[in-house]
């Protein structure tokens, strides 16, 4: 499996048609986002909500919930019924929704079940697919180690670390200083995230000893090119951009989404001249074609 780069999981975001143009411009593994191992225990057809394709490669399912039983259903569920590279439990969802449900980054502050929900999705998936955590940094070096540390024995293949803490959100900077910390402590490799706008960003972070791989989520979603350090350009190229994931979604979904497309318009379009009366038009747009047409003003 690929563990040099990533597409970072997006609830609401990463869906198959967009890893799939992600992975056209070179990222090697994408993620399907934010899996509730709760409703796939108990609604065994919620299956459907893993969208995974034999085109993707290197592809993995993310669980999210604090119960370490239900965890290691949904993972034999899910490796009985869709091929995949890995699962990754989620530690690193700083939203208050996924905390408040106790899962996401609010598990940090229970590290014993965190270690029990590894083991049973370990004993609940076959030894081919590798087990991963995202997770976000604690508030110090070293007990964010420490805690690498027990999800590596624990069975985990590598580690996501996300060098921000849940407080901050998305705010600030990510401290990449205290990701290579950990990655020159820890017994598993780590994947570094926080802050990464394009591969040769990512590379140099590998090649300066501060990971092993790297994630890159927010610039992706305005710039699916930037695994290949490329730029669309003008709004000619956005808006290519924005008919070439059409395809996608014609393609392995059917049909192309308003809801959708208006979201990934609105993060394509930034920036672009005019842009502020672009949104506008977009929130109120009743029609994919009423979107597109904005590329021909």
């Amino acid at each position: 499996m690929d563990l040099r780069s990533f597409l970072a999981p997006i609830d609401s975001y990463t869906n198959l048609p967009f890893r799939m143009m992600c992975q056209r411009y070179g990222a090697g593994s994408c993620c399907v986002p934010l899996v509730s191992a709760y409703t796939l225990t108990r609604e065994r057809k919620k299956i459907a909500m893993v969208d995974t394709h034999q085109d993707e490669r290197n592809v993995g399912v993310q669980l999210v919930g604090k119960d370490p039983a239900a965890l290691g259903i949904a993972a034999k569920e899910i490796c009985d019924n869709r091929e995949l590279s890995y699962l990754n439990l989620n530690c690193g969802c700083p939203s208050a929704h996924t905390m408040e449900s106790g899962g996401g980054s609010a598990l940090l502050a229970s590290p014993d079940i965190i270690i029990r929900s590894l083991e049973e999705m370990k004993q609940n998936s076959p030894s081919k697919v590798l087990l991963s955590v995202k997770m976000r940094v604690k508030d110090d070096e070293d007990s964010t180690l420490a805690l690498c540390k027990r999800i590596g024995k624990a069975g985990a293949d590598f580690i996501i670390l996300h060098g921000r803490t849940p407080k901050q959100g998305y705010s600030g900077k990510a401290d990449w200083g205290l990701i290579r910390s950990v990655k020159n402590g820890s017994d598993v490799p780590i994947v570094g995230n926080g802050d990464i706008k394009k591969a040769s960003e990512g590379e140099r972070l590998v090649e300066e000893g501060y990971c092993d791989g790297y994630m890159i989520g927010r610039a992706a979603m305005g710039n699916p090119m930037c695994f290949q350090d490329k730029e669309p350009e003008g709004v000619d190229g956005r808006f290519g951009l924005l008919e070439e994931y059409m395809a996608f979604s014609k393609k392995y979904l059917g049909d192309v989404r308003l809801q959708d497309i208006r979201l990934k318009a609105l993060n394509i379009l930034t920036g672009v001249p005019g842009a502020c009366a672009m949104r506008n038009t977009i929130a109120k747009a009743k029609s994919v074609e009423e979107i597109m047409a904005l590329g021909r003003i």
